[in-house]
């Protein structure tokens, strides 16, 4: 707060070294319209393939491989049901892997901080330009701002940068978990001012969303993140507030945004879920490659839509149980450290910021399939992945167990 912003870039430049300035410049590029990411990421990625090489990634991460043989069978997959526009959301996929296997290689806890800071400060830029966003949608309707209407029209719902108020709202999901997060390791009032001032302007903006799947998310991951860091108080307090929320919606669910069209945003979903289940007793081995239900909702006289808005089933639709197989092998060991985090007490409020976001996509991902976009899957992963700084923990801990 006391170092001029020019100082404090200055700061950044100087003490960080190229590898990390790229992971920090990928990090900021995500909260800019897509393409601005993709751009960024492709330079990287001729950087980790020419200076690094892909070789020597995959020796560090032995089990990287089989993610690889995975996008390898899917491609073929793509190319026999002639899934082109599969097959190149396929190179977005591998090449966003490879970003996070470079992280993953460079994560200390303090790039970890910055880059949380970054997208915390992120996050207010994208809440004002949310607010002109929703000036102009209730402008051009000749509404009043205060009359905080919110339209099922998806044109008529603010985004941000991020395309779709869906990706929006998963992107505030994060963002709020992790200010969370910062509550949960900040002493100083100001910090602690002004991540509580970040959480209500994400709720502001998710608010004008118009995003209902992201509200359910809250009420399980906050209390779960208090939990797993032994804040019990807390816990019980966010417990009571959250009985109130749902009273007061119960007795005036006119607050609620978009309540009103719930019962046809579900019937909607459950067409296409029907779909997505024809598609995979169909072909469940190899499934159709990214975006099947694109491609096979036509054969089955389903809604038309790009995906089966449904974590549990687009992914076994677009990759198949066999590559499911592969992505669970190269998981499992990642997921045993989670735990192990959990059980030794190592970094627990990291631990917490982790689960948060795991529910965040479980939970989210009943109705809606925001996580598999080019914004919010890198962001996902760099929280999942930041427990990589305390492998050397990690390692002992396992050789002491073993």
């Amino acid at each position: 707060m006391t170092i001029p912003f020019y100082n404090r870039i200055k700061d950044i430049l100087t003490s960080y070294d190229l590898e990390e300035l790229l992971i920090i410049l990928s990090t900021c590029s995500l909260f800019l319209p897509f393409p601005c990411f993709l751009s960024v990421l492709a330079c990287l990625l001729i950087y980790i393939l020419y200076k690094i090489k892909l070789k020597n990634l995959i020796q560090q991460f032995p089990k990287s491989k089989y993610v690889f043989i995975g996008f390898s069978i899917n491609a073929l997959t793509c190319i026999i049901f002639k899934n082109y526009l599969g097959l190149l959301c396929l190179l977005g996929m591998c090449s966003i892997f490879i970003f996070i296997l470079f992280y993953q290689m460079k994560i200390t806890p303090r790039l970890l901080q910055l880059l949380l800071n970054i997208c915390c400060i992120a996050s207010i830029f994208c809440f004002f330009y949310s607010l002109l966003e929703y000036y102009r949608i209730i402008h051009s309707l000749n509404y009043s701002f205060f009359n905080f209407v919110i339209f099922d029209e998806p044109n008529y719902r603010v985004n941000a940068t991020f395309f779709n108020a869906n990706y929006y709202g998963m992107i505030i999901e994060f963002i709020v978990l992790i200010c969370i997060y910062q509550l949960m390791i900040c002493k100083n009032k100001k910090q602690k001012t002004f991540y509580l001032l970040t959480i209500i302007c994400n709720f502001i903006a998710l608010y004008f969303s118009g995003c209902r799947s992201a509200w359910p998310t809250f009420v399980i991951a906050i209390p779960v993140m208090f939990f797993i860091n032994r804040q019990k108080k807390i816990f019980s307090i966010t417990i009571a507030v959250e009985l109130c929320v749902i009273l007061a919606l119960i007795c005036f669910p006119h607050i609620f945004p978009r309540l009103d069209s719930l019962g046809l945003y579900l019937d909607g979903r459950f067409d296409i879920w029907k779909v997505a289940i024809q598609g995979i007793l169909q072909n469940p081995i190899l499934g159709y490659g990214p975006l099947a239900y694109l491609l096979i909702f036509p054969s089955f006289h389903g809604p038309a839509t790009q995906h089966a808005h449904s974590v549990y089933l687009d992914p076994i639709l677009s990759f198949g149980i066999i590559v499911y197989i592969l992505l669970f092998i190269y998981l499992w060991n990642d997921i045993k450290n989670i735990y192990l985090m959990y059980k030794r007490r190592i970094n627990l409020p990291l631990c917490a910021l982790i689960i948060g976001c795991i529910l965040a996509v479980l939970i989210h991902g009943i109705a809606d399939y925001t996580i598999f976009w080019v914004q919010t899957a890198p962001l996902f992963f760099i929280i999942f992945s930041s427990f990589h700084m305390h492998s050397n923990e990690l390692q002992k801990n396992t050789n002491y167990e073993d």
